[in-house]
């Protein structure tokens, strides 16, 4: 017996004196009414209703039952409906983690127009470049670079695209040399970024495939901003997302090297746990990100 269909039907047909005007409003037989009448008095062990075929008439139990349940079920409703508003509107928290340089450089505009939009949001975000474990943490969405993001128990949207290149100023190159493949990088001096997705390798595109190479790093960072610098400073070679190092290229600080070999579709993702998905607060700041870098694309 499903209890609350049963204290329903009970009610509109005491409301309605009538098994049919209760069966018309939950779109249901009049069968079904009847048999969910039938049991919840089975259940109760006493007689709710008398009827005949002419009229319905509440017992002293039914009137008595009707009065204490009637204001349940209407508490119910409330709930239900409010528990609908949740979902339909942005309320509550949403805690962001993205990387200090993707979040430093282009969130800032995004989470602007949200909250103009959600302002009922309690939004928070931490930039960092350590990994996030979505399942054991108060993190619900993360932005993560990465070619791709294989991670069955998660769901991953791309929100736009940037491009993974090789990034050298012009003065180390003018004493060190510009390589021309892969294997010459060993000869250098390279900067690794750490906390990465792409654990101790450099990424590279040959013959349209995309393979990992782990080299001899001279020194490696969590911070993309220090390598950066490093790197502009004439300290080595990094590879890095190109809005990445926008700045210093626009300046003529960094050049790219050997840009056949760059991966021309790093995927920057928006990703959440499945059990998230149905959340407003996740759903509405994804689609704004979407629609936000469609019209202002990354570099």
């Amino acid at each position: 017996m499903n209890k609350i269909e049963a204290m329903r039907a009970f009610c509109l047909v005491a409301d309605h004196y009538s098994f049919s005007a209760a069966a018309q409003t939950m779109n249901l037989s009049n069968t079904m009414v009847s048999r969910h009448v039938k049991q919840l008095e089975q259940h109760l062990g006493c007689l709710l209703l008398k009827r005949n075929t002419r009229k319905v008439y509440l017992t002293d139990a039914g009137k008595q039952y009707r009065q204490h349940i009637k204001p349940i079920l209407k508490k119910l409703d409330l709930i239900e409906h409010q528990m609908h508003e949740f979902n339909v509107k942005a309320v509550g928290k949403l805690n962001i983690s993205t990387s200090l340089e993707f979040g430093g450089q282009y969130l800032a505009p995004l989470i602007e127009l949200y909250r103009k939009k959600h302002p009922k949001v309690a939004l928070n975000l931490t930039l960092s470049n350590t990994p996030v474990d979505l399942f054991n943490s108060e993190i619900d969405l993360v932005f993560r670079i990465a070619p791709n993001l294989p991670n069955a128990s998660h769901i991953a949207q791309s929100i736009c695209t940037s491009t993974l290149s090789l990034w050298a100023s012009p003065d180390y190159l003018s004493t060190a040399g510009t390589p021309n493949n892969p294997e010459q990088l060993r000869e250098h001096k390279l900067l690794f970024f750490n906390h990465s997705i792409r654990k101790d390798h450099w990424l590279f595109n040959k013959s349209n495939q995309m393979i990992a190479m782990k080299l001899p790093w001279d020194w490696t960072s969590n911070n993309g901003r220090l390598l950066n610098e490093a790197a502009a400073n004439g300290q080595g070679i990094i590879q890095a997302p190109k809005y990445s190092v926008a700045p210093y290229v626009s300046k003529g600080d960094l050049i790219e090297i050997m840009p056949e070999f760059s991966i021309k579709n790093l995927t920057i993702s928006a990703v959440y746990p499945h059990r998230s998905e149905l959340s407003s607060n996740i759903k509405y700041f994804v689609e704004m990100a979407k629609n936000y870098f469609k019209n202002n694309p990354v570099q």
